[in-house]
């Protein structure tokens, strides 16, 4: 008898005849279609990806661990064609991941255009991630119950990436995690919550909830950097949000959100904006 626990993620993967072929994936809780394809069988994308959604291309992974990557957004005529697009301009991508909505109306330009911006944000914090992309997309014009629907894309996409070798963890979840003693390269190693408080992205006594629906919670920011979760104090985003699961590792700065009128804002997107910041002052 298989068992799994609340915060497992049950995808559904259609393997092809040929390893040239799209893999196939849906994820029923957000409502996604995905497919993971090789760059040689780009070609052999289907029609029926004309159609508006996200992409990342993904480059072969260095020598240090580290890899590249793109986001990137198609509306009209659609993914099929960006990506095809991209075969013939960009060289550095050896697989690419798309994201499309497995509804009747699918994604609108809007919501793509979000979500392009959300994506980014995961993989600038990632710690072994390097965007080609030269600045982070935008689009606030969503509305706030919208943004809610497509954050629930974000968990099943950073676990597929996982799950291909693409590993989306920030510094602070790798280095509690990490097997060998090699020195972190990623700009938000050793950037704590207490910088991104003193920076003022996040003011001390802020209440921040969780961005999994498996594990709702919900926490005080201390002006230490610390979280206060159910009466404990914890000394790190991961430390807290590995408390609310169990005990089980966890990435505290993506497990973590503040909620403000324009949706949820990740920790891990606070603290984008404070290297940004601070990268912008020196």
């Amino acid at each position: 008898m298989i068992t799994s626990s609340n915060d497992e993620l049950p995808v559904t993967a259609l393997l092809p005849a040929t390893s040239a072929e799209p893999v196939i994936m849906f994820e029923a809780h957000a409502a996604l279609r995905l497919a993971l394809v090789e760059r040689g069988g780009a070609t052999l994308i289907g029609s029926e990806w004309d159609a508006p959604g996200v992409y990342i291309l993904l480059d072969i992974h260095e020598a240090t661990g580290t890899w590249g990557s793109y986001v990137g957004k198609a509306t009209s005529p659609g993914l099929r064609s960006r990506i095809l697009s991209h075969l013939r301009q960009k060289d550095h991508w050896r697989r690419a991941l798309l994201i499309q909505r497995d509804t009747t109306h699918g994604f609108n330009s809007a919501q793509v255009a979000w979500l392009e911006g959300r994506l980014y944000d995961l993989l600038d914090s990632a710690e072994d991630a390097r965007l080609h992309n030269g600045n982070r997309p935008s689009d606030e014009t969503l509305p706030s119950f919208e943004r809610a629907m497509l954050e629930a894309a974000v968990l099943p996409v950073s676990r597929i990436l996982r799950l291909i070798g693409y590993d989306p963890a920030t510094a602070d979840d790798a280095t509690a995690l990490a097997t060998t003693t090699a020195k972190r390269t990623s700009r938000f190693y050793g950037i704590t919550l207490k910088q991104v408080i003193d920076g003022g992205h996040l003011p001390p006594g802020a209440t921040v909830i969780s961005a999994n629906a498996a594990w709702p919670a919900s926490g005080i920011v201390n002006a230490d950097g610390s979280l206060t979760v159910d009466g404990n104090t914890h000394p790190t985003p991961s430390a807290a949000a590995s408390a609310v699961k169990n005990g089980s590792a966890a990435n505290g700065w993506d497990f973590w959100a503040i909620d403000t009128t324009a949706g949820k804002v990740t920790l891990a997107t606070l603290r984008a904006r404070h290297v940004d910041k601070q990268a912008g002052t020196q």
